[in-house]
């Protein structure tokens, strides 16, 4: 039997807009047999195949949106500059989303992780996200403004490192098309990595000499995965959704206002495609 994958990139804050779709995705009953997700993409991607979308809302808007989340509170309580334990604990004790049930669902869910021993990412099922739901926290977590997630012995962190879009994977995963979901409007241009940045990583991960490499290649990936999802699209074999507003929200900065006006953009931009969007649906769903 064919399959369709939903495909979603990570982009912090911006997630808001994925958060914003998936939560009309599942108002149209709309489930895909496979998804995908990485960094906020990961977070959010566990929320829409659990059925939470008063909780996709919630984290997209009211946690993102926190001052515990960003800046001299995580600074001061965790000593990052992003509250990652903060989120992780937030959704997962004050929102309804029960990652311990994730492996009951119908159909299949992988995040990406970087494994830092190994240097590369890898992915986790459901199986896997329900035994060890840190997984979740893991997947968000970027270098420097977060401290590695130790399961089971190992260390992880975004699988963000070496893939943003993961639209290779739902190929691999044997979905014949994708719905691909972006936090980025289609004219976003991807600046390299400064010369800051570089030196920091060089320094704090100087044992993990690839981690750095492919940090500092996220560009060339970035619109090589770009270049996939318009092929696939000239193909008709990916929807692509992205943002048709920009509000000026970045990975780790905007107001609770920017996100709701962004998750509610994202719902606009879905009811304007919606006869785009079941039809490619039940292309192969029928």
């Amino acid at each position: 039997m064919e399959k369709i994958g939903l495909v979603l990139e990570g982009g912090g804050m911006r997630g808001a807009y994925t958060a914003g779709v998936l939560h009309w995705l599942l108002e149209n009953e709309l489930h895909f047999d496979y998804v995908v997700g990485i960094s906020s993409g990961a977070l959010y991607a566990g929320m829409y195949v659990l059925d939470k979308g008063e909780s996709l809302e919630s984290a997209a808007i009211n946690v993102a949106a926190d001052k515990r989340n960003v800046g001299w509170a995580p600074i001061k309580d965790e000593h990052t500059i992003v509250g990652y334990d903060f989120l992780y604990r937030e959704v997962t004790e004050n929102l309804d989303y029960p990652l311990e049930t994730i492996d009951q669902i119908k159909g299949d869910i992988e995040i990406g992780v970087y494994d830092i021993k190994a240097e590369k990412t890898v992915w986790k099922n459901k199986q896997e996200i329900a035994e060890n739901p840190e997984y979740i926290k893991a997947a968000c977590t970027l270098p420097i403004v977060g401290r590695p997630v130790k399961i089971e012995g190992r260390d992880y962190m975004d699988g963000g490192i070496t893939t943003m879009i993961p639209v290779s994977r739902s190929i691999e995963a044997g979905c014949v098309k994708h719905m691909v979901v972006t936090t980025k409007s289609k004219e976003y241009v991807r600046k390299p990595q400064g010369f800051f940045t570089s030196t920091l990583l060089k320094c704090v991960y100087r044992k993990y000499p690839k981690l750095v490499k492919d940090f500092s290649n996220r560009v060339n990936v970035y619109y090589e995965e770009r270049k996939l999802i318009d092929e696939l699209v000239a193909e008709e074999k990916a929807l692509y959704m992205y943002p048709t507003k920009e509000l000026g929200i970045g990975r780790f900065k905007g107001s609770k206002e920017q996100f709701s006006e962004l998750f509610d953009i994202a719902h606009q931009d879905c009811e304007l495609r919606k006869d785009e969007i079941i039809a490619f649906y039940q292309s192969v769903k029928g």
